[in-house]
C-alpha cells in the first residue's frame, strides 16, 4: 500500500517557495477563507478529481488541515490514489499561521 509522509512547517515553507509543490486544504470553505496557504487549493469531495486530474505525474503534494490530524487521513486517501509524493503537515494551519504568518493568504 502506499504511504504518506508527514513533514512539518519548516520543511513545507521551503517547498512552498520552492514553488513546484501542490497545498492541498482539506479545512472548511469559511477556514480557508479567513487564511491559507498562497496557492493552496481548498480541497472537497467535489474538486477532487479536478484537482486530481492538475497534477503532474511526479508532483509532490502536501495536505494541510486545522492541526495535522485530518490530513493524514486525506494524505493516506491520495497515496492510495497513486501520488507517490504525498505528505501531511504536522500541526496544520495552526502551526502554519504561528511560524509564518507573512505566509498567509485571505479571501
Amino acid at each position: 500500500m502506499a504511504e504518506f509522509t508527514r513533514i512539518n512547517c519548516a520543511t513545507a515553507h521551503q517547498l512552498w517557495q520552492q514553488g513546484n509543490t501542490a497545498f492541498a486544504d482539506i479545512r472548511d470553505a469559511r477556514s480557508f477563507a479567513m487564511g491559507h496557504i498562497p496557492g493552496a487549493v481548498h480541497l472537497t469531495d467535489a474538486s477532487l478529481n479536478e484537482f486530481l486530474q492538475q497534477l503532474d505525474d511526479e508532483q509532490q503534494v502536501v495536505v494541510v488541515c486545522y492541526h495535522g490530524n485530518s490530513s493524514q487521513g486525506a494524505a493516506q486517501y491520495l497515496a492510495g490514489q497513486g501520488i507517490e509524493l504525498v505528505s501531511s503537515l504536522d500541526g496544520g494551519m495552526t502551526a502554519w499561521g504561528q511560524q509564518y504568518p507573512e505566509a498567509m493568504e485571505r479571501g
